[in-house]
């Protein structure tokens, strides 16, 4: 919060306004580390070699399709300073049958559909994409600090894009496939 004139605003959100994280569809994120250090591993030879910590965030990703009934993980990968993933909610009927038959690929909720419309409905903060990557910020953070290093830090939010076709979708598989044969260290190991 900014103090501002004896009132308190918010910092500008990154999310879409009026929109409804919780709904159907699928969400591109990406969260880097403050100040972008590298504290995940690092790229030789176009691979993603894994430090300590980027297992903790790769374990801790891994988990959480077992949490969160409500969602389908897509394409990730962790990088260095960041982390890339495409994670899709299911529909409110999909989530109470707990269907499992949609795990094939990130996509696979999309198929047969042209496009996910915006709704401006708001459900449960709980059990939204806000929440889904404030949870597992905190469980990384808190792994990485008593495990590897005690001064470990994310930024302070995280990027997101609503996935709206096919062929969007597509792309960003295909760009986090290709992230690592494509990074340049551009930032520090400290």
């Amino acid at each position: 919060m900014i103090k501002r004139k004896n009132t308190y605003q918010s910092k500008n959100s990154l999310r879409l306004k009026g929109y409804d994280y919780s709904a159907e569809g699928v969400y591109f994120i990406t969260i880097l580390t403050k100040n972008r250090i590298c504290h995940f591993g690092e790229v030789v030879n176009k691979k993603m070699n894994l430090s300590d910590a980027g297992k903790i965030v790769e374990m801790e990703w891994r988990k959480t399709e077992e949490i969160r009934k409500e969602v389908v993980l897509g394409n990730w990968i962790v990088m260095p300073e960041h982390f890339h993933a495409l994670i899709a909610f299911k529909s409110k009927e999909e989530q109470d049958r707990n269907l499992t038959s949609v795990k094939a690929h990130g996509h696979a909720l999309l198929q047969g559909k042209k496009s996910i419309a915006y709704k401006n409905t708001f459900g449960p903060q709980s059990r939204n994409l806000s929440a889904l990557v404030r949870s597992f910020k905190a469980t990384c953070t808190s792994k990485i600090r008593s495990q590897v290093n005690p001064n470990f830090a994310w930024h302070r939010s995280f990027h997101d894009r609503i996935v709206r076709n096919q062929k969007e979708l597509i792309n960003i598989e295909n760009y986090i496939i290709s992230n690592p044969a494509r990074y340049v260290q551009q930032f520090s190991n400290t």
